[in-house]
């Protein structure tokens, strides 16, 4: 049997090798101490394992959904461009804002800034911020709710929160 295999002359299983797989009978004491796992078990020690600590959830994190930007027709444009008129005669100054102390809800476009993504640069996600309405700066474009400031262009929705 070990003539066509080339094994150095001190290989201490070669007698193993000569004898070939191990075969135990029903009856064997090795046989009894240690019984055969059944073909439908053997299949979990070739289960798939988390070698690396956290990599599934990052390579979850990479499947985001993206969407394009909604485009708003002309009769949505003024009806926004309205209500932030609305909100704007609310807090004109930063003692009127505090004053008037307006909650608002905003859905706005946030653009992908994942450079590795397909979606960087042409699409992104629908976001909704909530909170105080800090000011709206017509020069600019933009407005301020709770810190975040929100570009007219990306804005899809406002909506004034009573309590």
């Amino acid at each position: 049997m070990l003539g066509y295999m080339a094994v150095p002359d001190n290989f201490k299983y070669t007698d193993v090798l000569r004898h070939g797989r191990p075969f135990h009978a029903v009856s064997d004491s090795f046989a009894v101490r240690h019984p055969a796992m059944p073909h439908g078990k053997r299949a979990k020690i070739f289960s798939p394992f988390d070698a690396l600590k956290g990599f599934s959830e990052a390579v979850e994190a990479k499947d985001e959904l993206y969407c394009e930007r909604i485009e708003l027709s002309e009769d949505e444009c003024a009806e926004l461009d309205s209500r932030i008129a609305g909100l704007l005669e609310l807090v004109h100054n930063g003692s009127s804002a505090r004053e008037n102390n307006v909650t608002v809800s905003v859905t706005h476009f946030v653009p992908c800034t994942d450079k590795e993504n397909d979606a960087y640069g042409c699409r992104g996600q629908y976001a909704e911020t909530k909170g105080v309405l800090n000011g709206i700066d017509t020069v600019r474009r933009m407005i301020t709710v709770g810190g975040e400031k929100i570009v007219f262009s990306d804005i899809l929705e406002i909506k004034e929160i009573t309590e």
